[in-house]
């Protein structure tokens, strides 16, 4: 039975390179041309996932600019955000209920 953090000793083992981290273990019999594709390919995927992300959170974080835009400036609403007021609010909420 493996142990769940067993392939860090793999990793870091002095016969293993780092290669071993990027590549499933079918790979690992093949030469190293296809061992370094193969890990190759998957550190350009986790870079392509991690661009990803960073440009989808960049698109959320300029659709909500855009609506707080919209809201204050086109709509005229006001926002008044107080977190005393806030506070205050959960507070008499709380003391509603009584004590726990």
């Amino acid at each position: 039975m493996q142990n769940p953090f067993d392939w860090v000793k793999q990793v870091l083992a002095g016969g293993k390179t780092g290669l071993a981290l990027f590549s499933p273990p079918i790979v690992q019999e093949q030469n190293a041309i296809v061992r370094i594709a193969v890990a190759g390919g998957t550190v350009a995927a986790l870079f392509v996932a991690g661009l990803l992300g960073v440009a989808a959170l960049a698109a959320l974080m300029f659709a909500l600019a855009a609506i707080y835009f919209l809201s204050t400036q086109v709509l005229g609403l006001k926002l008044n955000v107080d977190p005393q007021a806030f506070y205050q609010t959960v507070q008499r909420q709380a003391a509603s209920y009584g004590a726990n």
